[in-house]
């Protein structure tokens, strides 16, 4: 089976961006932000960090995913 390699030298297997994209993608959906946007850049990024760090586990990329937004949308009411 052939990897992808993801920033930080990580190889992604397909089944593993999978799952990445399934969190992406609800959440964008969830937030209506389009795929291309700055903030669901930054929102892919964090959750190719949270997979870096050892978060594999769909359900728990996705409440990093939440927990990512809420304190994004926090910051931004504090500025």
């Amino acid at each position: 089976m052939r990897s992808l390699q993801a920033f930080g030298g990580i190889a992604l297997l397909p089944e593993d961006l999978d799952a990445l994209q399934r969190v992406f993608d609800s959440l964008c959906r969830e937030q209506r932000w389009p795929r291309e946007s700055a903030q669901a850049q930054r929102f892919g990024r964090m959750l190719i960090r949270q997979y870096q760090a050892g978060t594999k586990d769909e359900a728990h990329l996705f409440r990093a995913g939440q927990a990512f937004i809420s304190q994004t949308h926090q910051q931004k009411r504090q500025a």
